[in-house]
């Protein structure tokens, strides 16, 4: 059963939040995996360099990958939650997946720890667009009918 986005947020804000998940959720595991007592600069600049190396990567998919293939399931009126996260899954495992291979130089294929680490960033991306082109929240009631 799928249950229909309508009524929903522009699809910009969702797909902005799902393009700047990925580089806050490896934001995340930079401060709470941190070792010793680095300087706040340290970790600004860090920070920094982290944000600037993943957001367009992240950007990229979400333009050529994501919006795409929302844009095709809402036009084929199958546009949910659950293929939306189904879709963002498989979209992370991709990006990361050719990232991984042609970062390195013997093109080896990407190992399934980092196959994993696709599929987490992307069901955090899918999220994000869920939660970005959410529903409309705006209470309307209907009014009574027949004699009060």
């Amino acid at each position: 059963m799928h249950s229909s986005l309508q009524h929903r947020r522009p699809l910009w804000i969702g797909a902005l939040l799902a393009s700047l998940t990925p580089p806050l959720c490896a934001l995340a595991v930079l401060f709470v995996s941190r070792t010793g007592d680095p300087s706040i600069s340290d970790m600004l600049g860090t920070a920094a360099l982290i944000f600037a190396a993943t957001f367009p990567i992240s950007l990229a998919t979400m333009l050529a990958i994501g919006l795409p293939y929302v844009l095709w399931l809402r036009s084929h009126n199958a546009l949910s939650v659950l293929t939306v996260c189904v879709g963002a899954v498989a979209a992370g495992v991709v990006a990361l997946g050719l990232l991984n291979w042609g970062a390195n130089w013997d093109h080896r294929a990407p190992g399934l720890l980092q196959l994993l680490y696709g599929a987490g960033l992307g069901l955090a991306a899918g999220i994000a667009f869920c939660v970005g082109a959410g529903p409309n929240n705006s209470f309307k009631p209907k009014p009574l009918r027949g004699s009060a």
